[in-house]
């Protein structure tokens, strides 16, 4: 018989902790000498449709692709809306969600050995952990002319080295520091969310060992390629250990990219970003 609140979701966790959400997921816990819990390490399985809403967010900063500390963050705010107004002023166009924030509120009983998750606006996220919103794409098209500009002038500019005599194409297209954060923007774009999936299925593994997987910050560096577009790196920095007080930090790659910003596509380069897209395809 299941002594927790209504709506309480019976299973255990990893962590012998109850929770009252299917999608609700603790993979570790902290206790004191006497087995008393005082904190624990949470996670949200979500789905988000449409997918690109998923994009938005920061994954790891919100509890989706790695696990937080409920000692450190009782509430996450899903804010969809949050880079609307740079997105829009960056790239010319931007999507607007509907609802643009859901609030998630964790709780735990030791009486009852569960853990909750409160939702606001209440019904904004399935039983099955789906968040569907509606969304409105919204474009500037004074900023879509410029970017297009932009566009042609490099493009321009590339013809007219590759036209001069061989001994002078030594000299390298000079880079532009706005067009290498668009780059980097693009990368995080494009392949953001197949990345946080590669780590999620990463920490899935870790799991299954009883061991702790904790990303942090994702590092996106760019460089000009003599074609005109532009390579670009990730890597994150994590944690990992079979206790929390055991974590060791080390650099992970998450892919090299090539970036090419006339034609607004993202493109994998080395064997770890192949494996991201091949891991993302359905």
């Amino acid at each position: 018989m299941c002594l927790c609140t209504a709506g309480c979701y019976a299973p255990l966790n990893n962590s012998g902790i109850a929770t009252n959400k299917s999608w609700l997921e603790i993979p570790a816990k902290k206790t004191d000498f006497s087995g008393k819990q005082y904190d624990a390490c949470y996670q949200f399985n979500l789905h988000f449709i449409p997918s690109h809403a998923e994009a938005q967010l920061d994954l790891r900063e919100n509890c989706i692709s790695a696990c937080c500390w409920r000692s450190e963050k009782e509430e996450v705010v899903l804010d969809f809306n949050k880079n609307f107004e740079q997105n829009l002023k960056f790239y010319g166009r931007a999507d607007k969600y509907t609802p643009g924030k859901i609030t998630l509120k964790i709780t735990h009983s030791n009486l009852l050995n569960t853990s909750a998750v409160h939702v606001s606006p209440g019904g904004a996220i399935k039983s099955n952990g789906t968040v569907k919103l509606k969304y409105q794409t919204v474009e500037d098209p004074v900023r879509l002319a410029q970017i297009q500009e932009e566009n042609r002038r490099r493009e321009e500019q590339l013809v007219a080295q590759l036209s001069q005599p061989q001994v002078k194409q030594t000299a390298a297209v000079p880079s532009d520091p706005q067009a290498e954060q668009r780059a980097r923007e693009l990368v995080q774009r494009t392949v953001g969310t197949d990345i946080d999936q590669y780590f999620y299925l990463i920490d899935k593994k870790y799991r299954q060992k009883n061991y702790i997987f904790l990303v942090s910050r994702r590092i996106y560096a760019a460089k000009l390629l003599p074609s005109g577009m532009y390579q670009v790196s990730c890597r994150a920095q994590m944690q990992s250990g079979p206790a929390a007080n055991q974590l060791k930090s080390r650099t992970l790659s998450c892919g090299l990219w090539i970036a090419d910003l006339a034609q607004n596509k993202v493109s994998p380069q080395d064997s770890v970003a192949r494996k991201i897209r091949a891991q993302a395809q359905p």
